[in-house]
């Protein structure tokens, strides 16, 4: 026999449910429908700090063609996929690409700590509030977004990409013609 405990625990679960206010705002920043809206829009603007504790904007890049890339160490695709950043780096570099890395890691000496075994080459930015996650509607990890020149997003990739391909690349050279 079930006790009162079981019986209403159904009811009491699904009034929770209905009377738990949802806001708008609630619903849009968990949506993976908002990525989808910012490819051919300009880019959000953010400031995170690098490893040094300096503040750095996106728009200290604008005029460069940007790969913007969210990850974090605890992530077993990301930490896959940094080999893949540090090949693309050395590859673009000399002709303008920026890469920028933001961890969302909470503690930045997780991602010190991390960086001292795994290098990058490339800039790396700790937003452990994920404000700037949040502005570009990241809701897995990795997710990657090209930005071009006059500070457009043309693509998103939210996955793992091996970035020593020739196709995977051929959205990096469109940022060059």
């Amino acid at each position: 026999m079930k006790s009162v405990f079981q019986m209403t625990l159904p009811a009491l679960i699904v009034l929770i449910v209905i009377l738990t206010p949802v806001t708008e705002l609630d619903a849009e920043r968990f949506s993976p429908w908002v990525i989808e809206k910012l490819v051919g829009k300009e880019a959000p603007e953010f400031t995170a700090k690098d490893l040094s504790g300096n503040n750095i904007s996106l728009s200290a890049f604008k005029g460069r063609p940007i790969l913007l890339n969210f990850w974090a160490t605890w992530c077993p695709y990301c930490r896959e996929e940094r080999p893949y950043l540090n090949f693309l780096y050395s590859e673009y570099k000399d002709r303008g690409l920026v890469i920028i890395a933001v961890s969302t890691d909470k503690s930045v000496q997780k991602v010190k700590a991390y960086l001292e075994r795994t290098p990058m080459n490339f800039t790396i930015l700790h937003d452990n509030s994920n404000k700037a996650a949040e502005s570009y509607g990241v809701y897995s990890l990795p997710t990657s977004f090209l930005i071009d020149r006059s500070g457009i997003i043309k693509h998103k990739f939210i996955e793992l990409r091996d970035w020593t391909d020739k196709k995977a690349r051929k959205p990096i050279e469109g940022l060059f013609e």
